[in-house]
């Protein structure tokens, strides 16, 4: 894997700021449990394992980025090189993943059984 692949959160927001649209999968680990409380907005959600099965819900014409829920970047870079071997040029893993994403400030959008953890606290 080139490192034209990999890209920063500030190549994100720069892309963002021009109006490029960006089309973002998040990997998760199957074993995870999904307590997740947010997402880049728009992200299409998928557990690593299943993938190479949700290669026809991508745009090959935009740009996009792969990120990775868990530690470390590799599940991402996986991903990309699949996307590249099955003709998507502009396929990008995003560094340090979805961790990296929210230190940006970029956008997200609630998701999941995270949105009810106030009510479960009480709040």
């Amino acid at each position: 894997m080139t490192s034209d692949r990999k890209v920063s959160t500030d190549w994100v927001r720069e892309q963002m700021k021009r109006g490029e649209p960006i089309f973002f999968v998040e990997l998760r680990h199957a074993g995870d449990r999904d307590l997740a409380v947010s997402k880049a907005r728009g992200a299409l959600r998928l557990l690593d394992h299943e993938a190479k099965d949700h290669l026809a819900q991508i745009p090959k014409e935009r740009a996009v980025v792969v990120y990775s829920a868990a530690p470390g970047d590799e599940p991402a870079l996986e991903l990309v090189r699949l996307l590249v071997s099955h003709g998507f040029d502009q396929a990008h893993a995003l560094i340090g993943g979805f961790k990296a994403y929210l230190s940006a400030g970029l956008p997200v959008e609630q998701i999941g059984e995270g949105r009810n953890m106030g009510r479960l606290r009480g709040m």
